[in-house]
């Protein structure tokens, strides 16, 4: 697979350090690591621009060979971005919610769509209003994601689209 998963929110209502914060709550609920290395680059106004973590999945070993993991990147809003209407490039998948990817999953492969499910969906009932949307395909909402619990694991669920659940 090889695609990248974003959370996809109303950049108005971004604050980079709650998506941090429930980043590491979601990884306590669903028993995964979170290994934060406190690397942070800040716009030249003192906000948050960019930083990552670690996700792992606590039931297997953490190294290099388990890739039941994932990089989660979290970035601040870019205010030129938004001056150039980039909070409308996703208005195809919701209409007029002013939607842009402020975090984002490397890379989502048939190894780690389980532990990428749980955290979406932990994340997302933390955060109803928000998205997750895997390039090039769709977007699930947390009523998408309530369907798609109630059914068998389908490794390849982030290519069903949730109109048809």
């Amino acid at each position: 697979m090889g695609i990248y998963a974003h959370i996809i929110k109303d950049w108005q209502k971004h604050d980079p350090e709650k998506v941090f914060m429930d980043a590491a709550k979601v990884c306590y609920t669903i028993n995964a690591m979170f290994n934060f290395g406190n690397v942070k680059m800040f716009f030249p106004d003192g906000k948050l621009k960019h930083t990552s973590v670690g996700i792992i999945d606590d039931k297997v070993s953490s190294s290099k060979a388990n890739e039941n993991q994932f990089i989660f990147n979290i970035q601040g809003v870019n205010d030129e971005d938004i001056e150039l209407g980039l909070d409308k490039d996703l208005d195809y998948l919701v209409p007029n919610k002013r939607l842009c990817s402020l975090a984002y999953i490397e890379k989502v492969r048939d190894s780690n769509t389980e532990l990428i499910f749980r955290f979406a969906y932990e994340y997302l009932k933390l955060n109803q209003d928000e998205y997750f949307w895997f390039e090039w395909d769709y977007a699930f909402s947390w009523n998408d994601m309530i369907k798609l619990k109630k059914l068998p694991f389908n490794k390849n669920w982030c290519f069903i689209n949730p109109d048809t659940l």
